[in-house]
């Protein structure tokens, strides 16, 4: 799934990657979560930096879809921020 919000001038977006584990406690049973690639792009679809892989605030990965394209949109806002905020 990939998702692309404007953000005061920027395009920022939100890649979804499944990530799949299997717990060290039970080998039969596997658990899913989702991890947000972010990218920060200018309007003529310039990357201005590397993409960025994250998961939850553990660490761990998002558990639902819908937490992980907030997720990764809210980290792209606050690399945005930074952009503006710095001197040119």
């Amino acid at each position: 799934m990939r998702r692309e919000y404007d953000y005061r001038g920027f395009l920022v977006e939100v890649m979804l990657e499944t990530e799949y584990r299997l717990p060290t406690a039970q080998r039969s049973a596997s658990t899913s979560g989702f991890l947000a690639v972010v990218r920060v792009l200018t309007k003529a679809a310039v990357p201005l930096l590397t993409p960025l892989r994250l998961g939850d605030t553990d660490g761990a990965a998002f558990a639902t879809e819908g937490d992980a394209l907030m997720g990764g949109y809210a980290a792209g806002q606050r690399l945005v921020d930074d952009l503006l905020s710095k001197p040119v």
